[in-house]
């Protein structure tokens, strides 16, 4: 990929959209990996579940949760560049609300399977203030001698060994990639409190029912009510997920979580989220149904043109339950479109139309 790679990417970026990939506003990073395999791991002996016509039957739940947590298992992420705008909303000392945008644009290293990097970041605008143009250029300059730098470790590393070949496994492929959003909150360089967002922590640890089947943008979907499991175990950053309720949305047809929204159930956590903070909710960020309470946690995924899945909104939102996440009292909101994919050989590169869900 290196320097000339990203000076041809730049032009076309300059023509097109200004890309972006962030976790959050602040320690932002996105780490990526390339499966050593075709097919993943928790997608061996995978099945189909059967999902009958409404009235014709029922839904084989436990195979399908199966067959969504594979579904979401790829690494296609890689492959591409978009534009993604992250806010927080937290309160200050002084109690009053306080909001930061920024938008990144990312470029990730050509990985062999098995291998895994961090991207390159590159900040172009924070609050709604573009970086000056010569800024940009010598940013994204820095940015390619960073992704020499890393390519050139990543020709001279060995991948991970796979300890089976392609062709002994048996299951099914995935058509899209799950991320995991995570915050850290730290005092004096200590770590005091984290939380992870993960769709796949959801689809394990948490009984799904059927509630009812609605066509969202001419696709079939069935949505499920979520509680998680009496004896379900949870990591540190992953405790909350025991106090919340909600929705999975799962596409019929792919098989794949296309939104997970959730909200505290107890009443304590209930009375944390003020009236007037619920008002202030960042009116950019998803919230519920009509008339909802601002959702705790939100996911939700868009199907590119490619027919895959990749994400389009991840959410955690601690400025309006503020004891639910492990100290953690912001509102973080990252919001991703216009996703390119690019095609590459080793005498020039070339920049696919932008795609639609």
């Amino acid at each position: 990929m290196g320097l000339k790679y990203l000076k041809n990417v730049s032009e076309a970026l300059l023509v097109t959209a200004l890309m972006a990939f962030p976790l959050l506003a602040q320690n932002a990073r996105v780490e990526v990996g390339k499966h050593s395999r075709a097919i993943p791991k928790v997608c061996e002996s995978v099945v189909p579940a059967s999902i009958p016509a409404a009235g014709a039957g029922e839904v084989e739940i436990p195979a399908l949760v199966k067959e969504a947590i594979c579904k979401g298992a790829g690494d296609m992420l890689i492959d591409y560049t978009f534009v993604t705008n992250s806010s927080k909303r937290a309160k200050d000392k002084k109690g009053e609300v306080r909001e930061e945008r920024t938008t990144y644009e990312v470029f990730i290293p050509t990985l062999k399977s098995g291998m895994h990097t961090r991207g390159i970041l590159v900040v172009t605008s924070h609050n709604g203030i573009p970086v000056p143009p010569k800024e940009l250029e010598k940013e994204r300059l820095r940015a390619a001698e960073r992704i020499e730098k890393e390519e050139d470790k990543i020709a001279r590393a060995t991948p991970t060994p796979t300890g089976t070949t392609a062709n002994s496994v048996q299951g099914m492929l995935p058509l899209g990639m799950y991320t995991s959003t995570g915050i850290t909150r730290e005092a004096f360089g200590v770590k005091r409190g984290s939380v992870v967002l993960s769709v796949q922590t959801f689809l394990k640890t948490c009984e799904l029912t059927l509630a009812r089947r609605e066509q969202i943008e001419g696709r079939e979907t069935l949505i499920f009510k979520f509680a998680p499991r009496p004896d379900a175990q949870f990591a540190d950053n992953e405790k909350y997920i025991a106090q919340l309720g909600g929705e999975i949305w799962i596409d019929a047809r792919d098989r794949i979580v296309s939104r997970l929204v959730g909200w505290p159930v107890s009443e304590p956590l209930l009375a944390a989220a003020s009236a007037k903070d619920s008002e202030a909710t960042n009116k950019s960020a998803p919230a519920g149904a009509a008339g909802e309470r601002p959702p705790a946690v939100y996911v939700e995924m868009m199907r590119l043109r490619e027919r895959i899945w990749l994400p389009r909104v991840n959410r955690i939102n601690g400025a309006d339950y503020p004891t639910l996440f492990d100290g953690i009292t912001t509102d973080s909101t990252s919001t991703y479109s216009n996703y390119i994919r690019f095609s590459t050989d080793v005498k020039d590169v070339k920049l696919e139309p932008p795609n639609q869900p």
